[in-house]
């Protein structure tokens, strides 16, 4: 499905050599998709063109908006996605830096399910592209549930928590991979859906580290075949130290 996310376009090809040459390259898409709450314009956001109704759930959590509870039903037109709300439910306020976030899970992950994960990295859209971002939840066992692909890192990450509810998937015996940097705002996206790890092949920020701190959750970080960086709460990865 790697050609639903991408669009050709010609480009020229320049050397160092001096050599030049007419070429065509696949380049990732991206579209606004207007989000609709209670019938009142809500955001628009740029994302891929697929998993519009999984965008519109996952972010309403991740941003604390909405608990999925809250949710009625939710239906695509076009690039427009319209939420409902059930009539006793209340859009949150609680944003903002003096939110408390945290996630209410003890669950341990083997070291060997964690490195599993880095067999789902790349995927064929990226591979194509490499103008996308990946998130994925992953079972202790190490098995994929649940993988999205997307222009955004935290686009990637709204689809797949409103995947997993929109499944009835129990996220928080779940951790997430992500492909992006962890800054305080993707770290607390992920601890509103109650994720209790987050993996990343790349680095967090300080702010990341301090906000997993806070939030209970794991920070993973350089995930590699060989190795990985954990900077928040390592109990989490059963090592020989707990």
């Amino acid at each position: 499905m790697p050609e639903k996310y991408t669009t050709p376009y010609p480009a020229r090809r320049i050397y160092s050599d001096g050599r030049a040459e007419e070429t065509e390259v696949l380049l990732a898409r991206e579209c606004p998709v207007k989000l609709v709450l209670d019938e009142k314009a809500f955001t628009t956001l740029f994302a891929s063109p697929l998993e519009l109704k999984e965008l519109a759930v996952g972010h309403l959590i991740t941003e604390g908006v909405l608990n999925f509870i809250d949710i009625a039903r939710v239906n695509v037109e076009g690039n427009e996605v319209h939420v409902r709300t059930k009539k006793e439910s209340q859009l949150s306020q609680n944003k903002g830096s003096d939110e408390q976030v945290f996630v209410d899970s003890e669950i341990l992950f083997e070291p060997e399910a964690v490195f599993a994960s880095t067999a789902y990295l790349e995927s064929d859209t990226y591979k194509l592209t490499r103008g996308t971002h990946l998130a994925a939840l992953i079972d202790k066992e190490g098995k994929l549930a649940i993988q999205i692909v997307d222009v955004g890192r935290h686009n990637a990450v709204d689809k797949a928590v409103g995947a997993a509810f929109l499944q009835g998937l129990d996220i928080s015996k779940h951790y997430m991979l992500s492909t992006g940097r962890q800054p305080a705002y993707m770290v607390t996206k992920a601890a509103r859906a109650g994720v209790p790890l987050v993996a990343t092949k790349a680095m967090p920020f300080d702010s990341g580290v301090e906000a997993a701190k806070k939030a209970n959750l794991c920070l993973v970080g350089q995930l590699r075949q060989e190795s990985m960086l954990i900077f928040a709460n390592e109990w989490r990865v059963k090592t020989s130290r707990n």
